[in-house]
């Protein structure tokens, strides 16, 4: 429990003591969406009604996924070339509870400013969204599957030392996917996109706010497999790079 407080205390302090720095990054979400929207509205006579819902949607759980994901990346390269990553692995805890409890304290900064992101979209776009209750149950199985994605991305720093450009490809490629509505497409797509990490929710989450009809059932059970497959991966894949590292002692980045 020390540890995740000192984690959490750690990432709330660099917002207050680099607030330009944060404030930036949250204009540049906002701007992004904004780009996106006015192109929309010039290109193709306006992004409006469910497919602003399924717009809204897809950027929010993705600005989630770029804040816990790269943020963790980030910070893990930032310690392994301090040499604080080598001192962490010091502390009377296992590895895998350090890191998961980075991963909380993460997800936990990343949801906030989420939220933060979605009430400045709806301003910004004069259209409130209204969630159903039935959102809050793809939401959270997306929290729990940013816990596998960052041990993923913890194993890549660990094994790779340097993925910064990595990150930066996977974010942007990853922008993409989540805005393709697969719920649209033929039944062996949709069963395709199960296999990519939140793809099932989102599409869920996109049903629900537009109060489309569909299979309650389906998409409850595929965001089961996709939260279990995901978080599965991003144990055994760290487990694997844990060991590689302290077996070769390479754990510092040089």
């Amino acid at each position: 429990m020390t540890s995740f407080k000192s984690e959490l205390y750690r990432q709330l302090y660099l917002y207050k003591r680099y607030p330009f720095n944060y404030i930036s990054d949250f204009f540049l979400l906002v701007l992004m969406f904004m780009s996106i929207f006015w192109g929309g509205t010039l290109v193709g006579g306006g992004v409006i009604g469910t497919s602003l819902n399924a717009l809204v949607v897809g950027y929010v759980l993705w600005s989630l996924i770029q804040n816990t994901v790269s943020q963790m990346g980030m910070t893990i390269m930032n310690q392994a070339k301090s040499g604080i990553l080598e001192q962490q692995y010091l502390m009377p805890i296992s590895s895998k509870r350090l890191f998961f409890n980075k991963s909380i304290a993460n997800i936990i900064v990343s949801l906030l400013q989420a939220i933060l992101v979605l009430v400045v979209l709806m301003v910004c776009t004069s259209h409130w969204i209204k969630l159903p209750l039935v959102t809050i149950i793809p939401f959270t199985l997306s929290l729990i599957v940013t816990i596998g994605l960052g041990y993923l991305i913890v194993s890549l720093v660990l094994r790779f030392k340097r993925i910064g450009s990595t990150l930066i490809i996977f974010q942007y490629i990853y922008l993409g996917i989540l805005l393709t509505n697969f719920e649209n497409y033929p039944f062996f797509i949709k069963i395709v996109s199960f296999f990519l990490p939140i793809c099932p929710m989102v599409s869920w989450m996109r049903l629900a706010v537009n109060n489309k009809f569909y299979d309650w059932w389906f998409y409850l059970l595929g965001s089961l497999f996709n939260t279990i497959l995901w978080l599965v991966i991003g144990i055994l894949i760290f487990s694997l790079a844990d060991k590689y590292v302290k077996r070769n002692g390479t754990l510092a980045l040089y």
